[in-house]
């Protein structure tokens, strides 16, 4: 197996990792503070996760070109950062 791919995998599954706790933390904070705020950090930290995951999957098990992954994942991770954003100026 080549060594890119298998590095590119590595950082797939950490990116997912460290997503879906950052994205766990934000929902926890949530719960016991109910702030708006933390509520639309988690689905930014979400959003951007979920883009990260899908771009990985989609390249290696459906067959999107290279180019294909790359826009999906950017538009995702736009959205997500627009929503991280929203979450710290947005909200009160």
């Amino acid at each position: 197996m080549d060594f890119e791919l298998l590095l590119l995998r590595a950082l797939k599954t950490f990116i997912g990792s460290l997503g879906l706790i950052l994205s766990y933390l934000s929902i926890k904070a949530y719960n016991k503070s109910k702030a708006k705020n933390m509520l639309f950090l988690a689905i930014g930290f979400g959003i951007i996760t979920a883009g990260s995951i899908l771009a990985g999957l989609s390249f290696e098990y459906l067959g999107f070109t290279l180019l294909q992954v790359n826009i999906v994942e950017s538009l995702m991770i736009l959205v997500g950062f627009i929503t991280v954003l929203y979450s710290i100026y947005g909200t009160d």
